[in-house]
C-alpha cells in the first residue's frame, strides 16, 4: 500500500479512469484505505504480489476500486 486517506494523487494514462476523465489535469483525494483486490503465485518463484485498490474523490464523484498502479502521488513527501 502507497497510499493513506487524504493523500493527493493523479491518474497515469494506464489507469482504467483517466479515459472518461473530463479535465485530465483533475487531480483525486483518497477517501477510504486500501483493499487487497487478490495475490498473484508466480508458479515459477516465490514471489506473491498484491493488488492494492482504492476509492477516490475526483471533482465530487466517487471512483471505487482504483488500481494501484493506475495512481501516482501528487506532491510527492
Amino acid at each position: 500500500m502507497k497510499f493513506t486517506i487524504g493523500d493527493l494523487v493523479k491518474f497515469r494514462p494506464n489507469s482504467p479512469i483517466y479515459s472518461v476523465m473530463n479535465n485530465k489535469h483533475s487531480f483525486g483525494i483518497i477517501s477510504r484505505s486500501a483493499r487487497l483486490l487478490y495475490v498473484h503465485d508466480w508458479e515459477d518463484t516465490d514471489v506473491f504480489k498484491e493488488f492494492w485498490a482504492y476509492d477516490i474523490l475526483v471533482e465530487g464523484q466517487i471512483f471505487k476500486n482504483v488500481p494501484e498502479e493506475g495512481l501516482e502521488r501528487f506532491i510527492k513527501k
